[in-house]
């Protein structure tokens, strides 16, 4: 059997470098697909999307390159975090749509599509939009201290958050198992809510809570990576421990 492989979609704001620490564990298990987003990494001159549409079509074409390269979509593990995590599941709509579905798809910190809510915290200012993420606790601390930085990195988040506003929130009905992770603390998804993805996934589909909130949860790499690595294998009894 080939081994596995992982394709991880970020957070807002994110780019290849959101998951240096899990990467660096899940590299020693099988290789890792870290799309590039318009706005950072290697495309940073690049416009963001505002349409999640667009996004996903961006990021489609990225993942189809792998698949182009012989890479089988019934060994890989499709994990996101917040946006990433709807990113991610895409993905795995699409993949099941033509008829090669995912391995399995790990989110963390996010409801599923159709219960998405919220501000549209896009249309915020400069200041308030700063303030509602750092709020959040997935806003690096350098960033906010460097407003040079900071000042690059305001219109890549209104534009991940625009694009997570215009997501078309159908149910996602998936064959592949889903592994969901939440925050018990998280003023952003509910309990409930991260429930609803064991039914919205196969056979062995699962959901788990952690301690902290929304930026507390995104800091567990370490359950993270463990959640991952177990859902690379459907027949592994640790799946049901991670």
């Amino acid at each position: 059997m080939s081994e596995p492989w992982f394709a991880l979609y970020p957070p807002v704001g994110g780019g290849r470098g959101a998951y240096s620490r899990m990467v660096a564990e899940l590299r020693e298990h099988g290789h890792c697909h870290l799309p590039a987003l318009a706005g950072r990494d290697s495309r940073f001159t690049e416009t963001a999307a505002t349409r999640f549409t667009d996004l996903a079509d961006d990021l489609w074409n990225q993942l189809e390159a792998e698949l182009g390269l012989g890479r089988s979509p019934d060994r890989l593990v499709l994990y996101g975090f917040s946006m990433g995590a709807l990113t991610a599941t895409e993905m795995a709509a699409r993949l099941q749509q033509r008829g090669t579905g995912a391995r399995a798809l790990v989110v963390a910190a996010c409801p599923p599509p159709h219960l998405l809510t919220g501000r549209s915290v896009h249309t915020l200012s400069d200041e308030e939009l700063t303030a509602a993420l750092a709020a959040q606790g997935t806003v690096p601390g350098m960033v906010l201290e460097d407003p040079e930085l900071l000042s690059m990195m305001v219109p890549v988040w209104r534009a991940d958050c625009a694009a997570v506003a215009s997501h078309p929130r159908r149910p996602v009905v998936l064959d592949c198992p889903v592994h969901a992770l939440g925050g018990t603390e998280d003023p952003l998804v509910r309990e409930a809510d991260v429930a609803v993805w064991q039914r919205l996934g196969g056979p062995g589909s699962s959901a788990r809570m952690l301690p902290g909130d929304h930026g507390a949860v995104l800091g567990r790499h370490d359950v993270m990576t463990a959640a991952v690595l177990a859902a690379a294998d459907r027949f592994s009894e640790e799946v049901a421990r991670w």
